[in-house]
């Protein structure tokens, strides 16, 4: 997967996990701590390898989610706009999309669905384009609770 898309990727799951914390998705919270994120991917129709990466969700993110995603944004190199938030139930969905569409983009859809407050799971769809040409890609994660972070 391109290093600019997984970075997206990662975000957009990032930020689902913090609206889910903060005061958007009343109905559920997930955990402060460190999550276990299991990737796979699909890109124009083939797959790639599953990948396994950690991240740490702070008290601190969870209190303040609008910060955290300005910091997760800076990271993915782009400008990058969060449209059509929705909740349903225990399912968080919403759009994004990066970039400048003269030079190269990302335009994604995602879908997470919390099972409860130590397991979530999401489905990524992108369309990246760069010099005119595009790339295709579906993501699904699955993350769940380890416990404390480690940092």
């Amino acid at each position: 997967m391109p290093s600019e898309l997984r970075a997206v990727a990662i975000s957009l799951a990032a930020a689902a996990g913090l609206l889910a914390s903060s005061g958007l998705c009343a109905a559920f919270e997930i955990e402060p701590g460190q999550w276990e994120n299991t990737e796979t991917s699909d890109i124009d129709g083939k797959p790639g390898k599953p990948e396994l990466s950690t991240d740490c969700v702070t008290p601190q993110d969870a209190r303040d989610p609008l910060k955290a995603l300005s910091g997760m944004q800076a990271q993915s190199g782009s400008k990058c706009k969060m449209a059509d938030v929705k909740q349903s139930g225990n399912v968080v969905s919403f759009a994004m999309t990066c970039g400048d569409p003269k030079v190269g983009s990302i335009d994604m859809t995602a879908s997470f669905t919390f099972e409860n407050s130590r397991h979530y799971i999401g489905a990524l769809t992108s369309v990246m384009s760069i010099a005119g040409q595009k790339t295709t890609s579906k993501m699904t994660i699955d993350a769940k609770w380890l416990g404390a972070c480690t940092k």
